[in-house]
């Protein structure tokens, strides 16, 4: 079967040339792209316009809304590519093959590096493919089935605003469904360096998400931050 990928590109304000450009890419592989603008003073024909006092996690909750593929792919809209049509014929057959919740390419800046995401207790078939903590949320690929059960459990992101803990979520549920987060290293996201948002705010945001967690779902966060090994726990075959 041939996953259905809905694409995603969140917009905001100084990205404008580079969401473009995204979408422009984008509408060569996909007879649709979905792009979520929190910019006030920049546009094209069939945007969905949220204003600039939306930030990361508004427009998520629009895309959530609108997805209705087998698999949302997001793209932060400051990120610079030049082989997106293989990266999606990519996500598609990694994510088969493995089975795999979450799928994500190398970011060139991010926090989620290497060294602290790579989980090396798990063997992949394919030297470019290493199960990982978290991959970050700047480019991503999110089966359905990881969507829905977030949904089902009822996680509480009614007051988040700049979005931290999405990325941790979503990886914590597809962990407990024994559906793998993978990273494909055959592909590097241009990143720019640097935040504009109020990192104190979104720690505080994340900490009150947490209360509405399960104890199996914070267990696994805790892993995924703390003692990522543990997580190829989850997919070890008993008897």
């Amino acid at each position: 079967m041939r996953l259905n990928i809905q694409p995603f590109i969140f917009n905001w304000n100084r990205q404008f040339a580079k969401s473009c450009a995204i979408e422009d890419s984008l509408l060569k592989v996909f007879d649709k792209v979905t792009v979520i603008n929190s910019d006030d003073h920049h546009t094209r024909t069939g945007w969905i316009n949220l204003g600039d006092s939306a930030y990361f996690s508004d427009q998520f909750k629009q895309a959530l809304a609108l997805f209705d593929g087998d698999v949302l792919m997001h793209v932060q809209g400051d990120v610079s590519h030049d082989r997106w049509e293989q990266l999606v014929e990519d996500a598609r057959f990694y994510m088969q093959h493995y089975n795999a919740g979450i799928y994500a390419p190398h970011i060139d800046f991010t926090w989620y590096t290497p060294d602290k995401t790579d989980i090396h207790s798990f063997r992949s078939d394919h030297e470019n493919i290493k199960m990982v903590a978290c991959p970050d949320e700047t480019v991503w690929f999110i089966h359905k089935d990881i969507i829905q059960e977030m949904m089902n459990r009822k996680v509480d992101f009614s007051n988040n605003v700049l979005g931290w803990g999405w990325d941790l979520v979503l990886c914590g549920v597809s962990f407990l469904m024994q559906r793998p987060v993978i990273r494909d290293y055959a592909h590097t996201i241009l990143h720019p360096q640097g935040t504009n948002y109020n990192k104190r705010q979104a720690e505080l945001e994340w900490r009150a998400i947490q209360k509405s967690l399960g104890k199996d779902l914070k267990k696994t966060i805790d892993y995924i931050r703390g003692n990522r090994e543990k997580l190829a726990d989850y997919f070890v075959k008993t008897k």
